[in-house]
């Protein structure tokens, strides 16, 4: 059986995500997707979606969005999130239950982007969930990941003040935290080579979470695009991304 962390995890980490989850990674997100989508009306699967805020936004920018999910509890928050949507929006979306390997299945193919954000951190073995993407998606299709970012796994608690995880983070080489549940280590170069290998080839990537990730009281600032813009453009470019606390990468299926 393989190992899969959030399945462990479920009902702590569900509540956790949705308490903690904030506005900034999902602007930042959907303002990469944008600019790499065509104007006109996608197909999009989000696999690991349950929680519904990624696939809302696609929806409101007219794009349709099958979310699927592993763990009915998430899908129940989607779908109650979706009930304060336009009636639109939520003819756009559709909730599937569903483990992400067995994704052509349960939703078929020709998809024009394939998103799976915040989901590799709990698999032991990524390649498989990663093939499955890039199957699920036409010829010149495209792959969106989100994951963390390893280069930088000591900086949140760095920038919190916590020295002695800091520490043992740095010697270490992977994240020692008890302040968080364990997660795997796969790198943006080891999904990148995953990618590679399954047919795809990466077209960009940004970082996530530079200067807000660590903070973890409400932010007072006078208009909230500032901060997105300053995060977005920091993204972009070395050696800001390099240091975020997550990655997003976006690959094509050749």
């Amino acid at each position: 059986m393989k190992k899969n962390l959030w399945t462990e995890n479920a009902s702590v980490l569900a509540k956790a995500y949705t308490r903690a989850a904030g506005t900034t990674r999902f602007e930042l997100v959907t303002r990469a997707l944008l600019t790499h989508m065509t104007p006109k009306p996608q197909r999009v699967v989000d696999v690991g979606g349950g929680f519904g805020q990624q696939a809302i936004m696609l929806a409101r920018a007219g794009h349709s969005v099958v979310i699927v999910d592993l763990d009915p509890r998430m899908l129940a928050i989607a779908k109650h999130k979706l009930s304060s949507e336009s009636e639109v929006v939520r003819s756009l979306i559709e909730l599937v239950q569903g483990d992400g390997e067995d994704l052509v299945n349960l939703v078929g193919t020709d998809f024009d982007l394939a998103c799976c954000h915040s989901v590799l951190m709990y698999e032991e073995n990524p390649a498989p969930l990663l093939l499955s993407l890039t199957n699920l998606v036409r010829q010149g299709g495209l792959i969106s990941v989100l994951s963390i970012n390893t280069e930088a796994i000591a900086m949140r608690c760095g920038l919190q003040g916590r020295w002695q995880e800091t520490i043992m983070s740095l010697k270490a080489g992977t994240q020692i935290d008890n302040k968080y549940l364990p997660s795997y280590d796969h790198s943006r170069d080891d999904i990148t080579k995953i990618l590679e290998a399954s047919g795809s080839v990466v077209k960009n990537w940004y970082g996530v979470g530079i200067f807000t990730d660590h903070i973890t009281k409400p932010i007072t600032v006078e208009d909230d695009s500032d901060i997105y813009l300053a995060e977005w453009l920091a993204g972009k470019q070395d050696p800001y991304r390099q240091v975020a606390r997550c990655f997003h990468l976006l690959a094509e299926r050749t």
